[in-house]
This record gives C-alpha cells, sequence and structure tokens, in this order.
C-alpha cells in the first residue's frame, strides 16, 4: 500500500478501525467491495451485532456511507437466511453528530458503543428492550425504534390498508367527491331560491335552516 493511501483521510480511518477490531468480541468481515464495510459485535449482554456501511459504487459518486445495525440474540442467526428471520433491525443514530468524520472513525465509535451494549442501554432505551427481548419474540419484530416497536404484523396490515385503498376505481372516487359537493348545487335551479345566501360561506346546516324558515315565513304571508 503506498505511502499516500496510508495518509489519506479515509485510509487512516479504515485502518484504526482494523486497529479497534483486534479486541476479543469484534470482527471485521472480508468482503469483495471496498464500498462495503461489515462487523460484527458481541455485546457485554450476550446478544449479538452486525454493523454494515455502504456507499454507490464509484469514486466520485456524492451519496455519503449509510450504516445500517441488525440485531440477533445467537451469533449463527447472521449465518443463513432461515436463521436471519431471528434478526431484527435496531435504528440507532448515536453518531450522527460524526458524519463530518471518516466512516472508519464513526463506525469504530458505534462498535465500541455496542460492544458495552449495556451501559448504551442506560441511555438508548431500544437497546435495553432489545437486550432483554426472547429470541423467539425476534421473529415477529421487524425493528426497535426510539418511540415504538414495529413488528411485522404490523407492516402487512399497512400493506393490506394500501391494497384496499387502492381499490376504488376512479368513477366511485368521483363519486363521493360529487356527494361532498356544496349545498348550494342542490337548488341551483330554482329561481326563488335567488336570495339564499351563497352557502359555501357558511355552513350548509345554517343555510339550510334559514332557508326552511324563509319559505314557512312566506307560507304564512300568503295564507
Amino acid at each position: 500500500m503506498s505511502t499516500n493511501m496510508i495518509d489519506s483521510p479515509h485510509e487512516k480511518s479504515i485502518k484504526f478501525l482494523q486497529d479497534v477490531c483486534q479486541m476479543d468480541g469484534l470482527e471485521l468481515l472480508k468482503t469483495s467491495t471496498i464500498y462495503r464495510i461489515t462487523v460484527r459485535i458481541r455485546g457485554r449482554s450476550g446478544r449479538h451485532y452486525e454493523v454494515t456501511a455502504a456507499r454507490p459504487i464509484g469514486l466520485f459518486s456524492k451519496v455519503g456511507w449509510e450504516t445500517s445495525v441488525t440485531g440477533a440474540a445467537w451469533k449463527n442467526d447472521f449465518n443463513s437466511e432461515a436463521s436471519r428471520s431471528y434478526t431484527v433491525n435496531l435504528c440507532l443514530n448515536t453518531h450522527e453528530k460524526k458524519r463530518h468524520l471518516p466512516i472508519g472513525d464513526r463506525l469504530a465509535s458505534l462498535v465500541l458503543s455496542l460492544h458495552n451494549d449495556v451501559k448504551l442501554a442506560m441511555d438508548i432505551p431500544l437497546v435495553a428492550q432489545f437486550i432483554v427481548c426472547p429470541r423467539d419474540d425476534l421473529l415477529h419484530i421487524y425493528t426497535f425504534q426510539d418511540d415504538m416497536i414495529v413488528t411485522q404484523d404490523m407492516i402487512d396490515n399497512h400493506e393490506d390498508f394500501d391494497e384496499d385503498y387502492n381499490v376504488y376505481e376512479d368513477d366511485e372516487i368521483d363519486r363521493f367527491e360529487e356527494i361532498e359537493r356544496p349545498m348550494e348545487e342542490w337548488f341551483a335551479d330554482d329561481s326563488e331560491d335567488a336570495g339564499v345566501p351563497d352557502l359555501g360561506q357558511r355552513s350548509w346546516s345554517q343555510d339550510l335552516g334559514e332557508f326552511i324558515m324563509q319559505q314557512f315565513e312566506r307560507s304564512k304571508s300568503e295564507s
């Protein structure tokens, strides 16, 4: 590796991450591209984490690195499609203020925090919820967020709702819009209603009441 590459901020940060991952319980996985970095962590709680950072391929891409965190009760849950069902996403944004740092530095900070996940759980409730959640329950959970736990059923129900909402045809939507038109259209062809105020400016119930009273007074005067 050339001296110029070693001296670049990115390469220095990657070297720093490699040194951090020499610690017990941390593993920097080998990947087929420099645009994807994956680290496995065993937390002090006994839970396991996989941190992945990726960016689009291309030296001149303006898109930054995107980081994701996946949690598992067992290390082997990361190793097959079947057991991957027992892993969950952890919505962790603990290092947003460090986005100006090279990706290696940011990952090293996140990895060390997860390595001491018991301490991290005292500051971030979703980590505590994940740590105490039984493995079998993780099968039905999609992600742990700051304010809620999102289950797979919630996602499926939301998709079903979207499908039901889209079953209405355009002509049915047009009929709904006709029902919601202003009440003055009901009396638009009646010449006797020329003096009735514009119903669109007030509530239709008030205007309809006044219209009925006018008709009642007119009937009294004519009788």
